[in-house]
């Protein structure tokens, strides 16, 4: 698909610029340049536009901005270089956890659940892809493909005091205790 065609498809679909990036976890500028013919994108990131603009302008991910799984995968990444402790990246598990409930239909769950980019840090791609099959096993649904794999190769407690580790251990979700993610389910949990 050429960038004239991608602008059009944006537009007939009444997506800004901004919606689509920040859905589709890149930035405005890449998307513009994209449109513009004066950057090529990668077909994995052609296909996360192009299911973020098919969601529409209805969908709950675009009016009420909610964070995908590929914008928060840009999101920790922006953290991680920025030095963010892990607590305010969990933040954002939380938020990506709790924005599954307000997905309406196929096409509201293709946009969140489309592949990521990569955070820059396997332990948080580890995650990412727990998260992604946790979601989706709990609401009766196949895991995106992309989850399978991002196994860690020694465990990771996250935000755990060390007195707290054997209760991660015990605690953490399936779908993260097989990636070698061990947190306390609390703190995946929005307040």
């Amino acid at each position: 698909m050429d960038g004239w065609e991608l602008r059009e498809r944006r537009r007939a679909a009444g997506l800004t610029l901004r919606e689509v990036a920040r859905a589709a976890g890149t930035a405005e500028s890449n998307v513009a340049a994209y449109e513009r013919g004066t950057k090529v994108a990668r077909s994995a990131t052609v296909e996360r536009i192009l299911t973020a603009v098919d969601a529409g302008a209805d969908s709950p991910v675009h009016r009420q901005t909610l964070l995908t799984v590929p914008a928060a995968a840009s999101e920790l990444r922006r953290g991680l270089r920025a030095g963010w402790t892990t607590a305010e990246l969990l933040r954002l598990v939380r938020e990506l956890r709790s924005n599954f409930g307000h997905l309406r239909d196929d096409a509201d769950r293709a946009v969140y659940f489309a592949r990521p980019a990569t955070t820059g840090d396997q332990r948080w791609d580890a995650m990412l892809a727990a998260n992604a099959e946790d979601l989706s096993l709990r609401a009766g649904l196949p895991a995106p493909p992309w989850s399978a794999g991002h196994a860690l190769p020694t465990f990771w407690f996250v935000g755990s005091s060390p007195s707290l580790r054997a209760y991660a251990f015990a605690r953490s979700p399936i779908s993260m205790q097989v990636r070698g993610v061990m947190v306390d389910p609390g703190d995946l949990a929005a307040v």
